[in-house]
């Protein structure tokens, strides 16, 4: 308040000290007008006669008294010719006037007169200084009685009700501002009035909305302690849903694999019926067929073309080759089935039955720089079949040599075998070439191969699946690798196990 004051009363100061400054260099430059007309009629006739009459001393004179005058900074007398004569220092900031001097109404020459610098407005200055300063102390003075009023009348009473609301703020104190009003009833008591019973509102509300308040949390804790427990119980109830389902769908997971393995056994069964007997039937009549061949050469031998001989010979060899490629086929197709693997009663040790198998797998082996590492504790034992960890072992070392090791002459497998709660843990990965998308939701598939035509059946992956699943009660799954592919094999330890397993499934 008392910045806009100042500046205010110094905005009304200045335009009162323009105005009078504006009105006194007006007066100042009326007069100089005055005093320039006056000299200039007073010496312009005199000099005309002297230029007239070409009178250098006189003009000189002239030119000297004018210049002595009061005020006259520079003259200088010119005639039309190239005479001049010249009194005081030409200015080069200040205006100079041109007077031109006639004598009998022909020009004669011309008066040049110029003014001290600053003279009007130094003048107006020193004529207007000390009215200004009167103003300036008078705006001063008023802008301290406005202060003094101003702070007894409003400042100091609004500063004295802030401080009596901060205090309360400060000690958090609820009670209403204990202000007075004065006698005088004017704007400041009726707003202080106005303030008080504003505050005691407030204060009612805030005591009120306190009271709600502390009877909305009597009864959210009340409604938290129900939901509380209503979540419990829903928890469990959901929990023991997610378990039901969990079991269903392992139950059908199981139901459909064994539904599969059922209609596998049934339809090797048909085809071992049907095919078997015409399969052994060809490959007798393969090899009578043969000897008859060989027969009639012997006795024809004169008779025959070396050419065709050739080509039945070929013929003959290729339909061998078929025949017992389709019998080799019906011999995996038969291996399919895990029900054949029975002698699981024993106690044997794993560590034991890998080095046998890598041994029996060395001349394969033997053929390439492979190296495979083993890590299983010496004293790891399982109750389960050789003949089925022997299969599983084959079928992934095999899987890995001719898929994940194609086209390479070195490859690593490892092979880490640990137990965990009475369960066989088993990680069995190579750095080959690993499995796109698709081979990884279709290995375990029957009849699923990437080599189709070089000798694979896709039966061998599946025997590993059905061996794991039905024959140990175990679980065999693909994990993430960076390089080449990574099995996952669990399965427990002891036969009770499995079969308490195997109960659980059905029931």
């Amino acid at each position: 308040m008392f910045l806009h004051i100042v500046l205010t009363l110094l905005i009304v100061g200045g335009v009162a000290a323009t105005i009078l400054y504006a009105i006194q260099f007006q007066r100042e430059t009326e007069r100089a007008h005055q005093e320039m007309l006056r000299i200039t009629n007073t010496f312009k006739p005199a000099m005309a006669h002297a230029l007239w009459q070409y009178y250098k001393y006189q003009i000189k004179l002239l030119v000297e008294g004018l210049h002595s005058d009061q005020g006259v900074s520079y003259v200088k007398a010119s005639d039309t010719e190239n005479y001049s004569a010249t009194a005081g220092t030409r200015p080069y900031h200040t205006e100079v006037t041109d007077i031109p001097v006639y004598y009998q109404d022909v020009m004669v020459g011309t008066l040049s007169v110029s003014k001290y610098s600053g003279g009007p407005w130094l003048l107006a200055l020193q004529q207007s200084l000390p009215y200004i300063t009167s103003i300036f102390i008078l705006l001063a003075v008023l802008a301290a009685a406005l202060m003094l009023v101003i702070h007894r009348s409003i400042t100091y009473r609004i500063t004295h009700l802030a401080q009596a609301v901060q205090t309360r703020i400060d000690d958090e104190v609820l009670s209403p501002v204990d202000i007075r009003p004065s006698d005088a009833n004017d704007e400041i008591d009726q707003l202080m009035q106005s303030f008080r019973t504003l505050n005691e509102r407030l204060i009612d509300e805030i005591h009120h909305n306190t009271e709600v308040s502390r009877k909305l949390s009597t009864v959210n804790a009340q409604l938290e302690d129900r939901v509380e427990e209503r979540t419990r119980h829903l928890s469990s109830t959901i929990e023991r849903l997610n378990q039901t389902v969990e079991k269903l769908n392992t139950t059908q997971t199981q139901l459909i694999e064994a539904e599969k393995l059922s209609a596998l056994g049934s339809m090797i069964a048909g085809i071992g019926h049907e095919i078997e007997t015409p399969l052994g039937l060809c490959l007798t009549m393969e090899s009578c067929l043969r000897n008859d061949v060989e027969a009639v050469r012997e006795h024809c031998d004169e008779h025959i073309d070396n050419q065709e001989w050739q080509h039945v010979i070929e013929s003959l060899n290729l339909l061998r080759d078929n025949l017992r490629r389709a019998s080799a086929l019906m011999t995996s197709f038969k291996s399919v089935t895990a029900g054949q693997i029975n002698d699981d009663n024993d106690w044997i040790n794993l560590r034991t039955v890998i080095d046998d198998l890598l041994r029996s797998l060395s001349p394969m082996l033997k053929q390439h720089p492979y190296n495979i590492k083993v890590e299983c504790p010496d004293e790891l034992r399982i109750q389960a079949s050789p003949t089925a960890l022997n299969q599983i072992l084959t079928n992934l070392i095999t899987n890995s040599l001719k898929h994940g090791f194609f086209e390479r002459d070195e490859g690593n497998i490892s092979i880490i075998a640990a137990e965990d709660t009475g369960r066989l843990i088993m990680h069995y990965s190579d750095d080959g070439i690993g499995l796109n998308r698709e081979a990884s939701r279709k290995i375990f598939e029957p009849m699923f191969t990437t080599r189709r035509g070089e000798g694979g059946t896709g039966l061998g992956m599946h025997l590993v699946y059905n061996i794991v699943k039905q024959k140990m009660k175990g679980e065999i799954s693909i994990e993430p690798s960076d390089t080449g592919v990574c099995f996952r094999i669990e399965m427990p330890l002891s036969k009770a196990q499995r079969r308490d397993r195997g109960r659980q499934a059905i029931y």
